[in-house]
């Protein structure tokens, strides 16, 4: 895997197969390696980046205020891109992955030829009692992360159970995971609203959501309805990650996409 050195940090990156660039920007605590499916199958016909954001994976430490943390890992990618010779890409943000693609489209437009926000919300804003009482529920079990690995393992089994390529990776991943970094980036989203922001948006944009979580339905539509150019995909049996827990269904939807940008 290379590196890319900025003046505050490194990147771990991979960068595979040639044609028009797209990036996939990870989940929360995760590494570009939860794309390896898609990357095995669009380096036939793209050039596939796979960064892990500073604070993840084996990129640099992540420290410094939350408040800057979205605006710092966004301008490592924007370095990156211009290290790489990429003056536009189309990017795909899987849940932490798609709060950052929302704030790299915002903060760099220029460098965004179109968006994939997956599994993702533009706020965490409720809108009303029940979602507030389910918000809080996610918050709370955020936390476990805290409890030993040990601990963690038989939880993620179990919850991904139906879908054994994503229990694989999520393992890994819980297994792998920087936990006070986490734990920042975690503060972040709760400090983020895009949804407000989101009409400045002029890019075309695709949302991919699973449907066993009503509360990401929820968030997704508000978010994705902000957008002039956007169109929303709910996949049925899925939970987040969707690229991960329904491959094919997720690798389809996205070559229609590219298909229809001419990208």
């Amino acid at each position: 895997m290379p590196t890319f050195t900025t003046s505050q940090t490194t990147l771990f990156y991979t960068d595979t197969g040639r044609g028009k660039p797209l990036i996939f920007i990870h989940g929360l605590g995760a590494s570009g390696g939860m794309f390896e499916p898609q990357a095995t199958v669009f380096s036939h016909t793209h050039r596939v980046i796979c960064p892990d954001l500073r604070g993840n994976g084996q990129s640099g430490q992540l420290t410094g205020p939350v408040s800057t943390i979205l605006h710092r890992q966004c301008d490592d990618l924007a370095a990156l891109m211009d290290g790489l010779s990429i003056k536009q890409a189309i990017l795909c943000g899987v849940s932490y992955g798609g709060v950052f693609t929302y704030h790299f489209a915002l903060r760099y437009p220029e460098k965004v030829k179109a968006i994939i926000i997956v599994d993702s919300a533009g706020d965490t804003d409720p809108n009303c009692l029940k979602e507030r009482l389910i918000l809080i529920s996610l918050c709370t079990a955020f936390w476990l992360i805290y409890l030993p690995t040990r601990l963690l393992l038989p939880i993620v089994r179990a919850q991904y159970r139906r879908w054994p390529l994503a229990q694989t990776h999520i393992l890994s991943i819980v297994k792998h995971l920087r936990k006070h970094e986490a734990v920042l980036q975690h503060f972040a989203i709760l400090r983020t609203n895009h949804t407000s922001q989101l009409h400045r948006l002029t890019c075309p944009a695709m949302g991919i959501v699973g449907n066993t979580l009503d509360i990401s339905l929820r968030l997704m539509q508000r978010a994705m309805q902000k957008i002039a150019c956007s169109e929303l995909y709910v996949v049925t049996n899925s939970l987040d990650p969707t690229n991960l827990c329904q491959k094919e269904n997720f690798n389809s939807l996205v070559k229609t996409f590219l298909a229809k940008l001419h990208w």
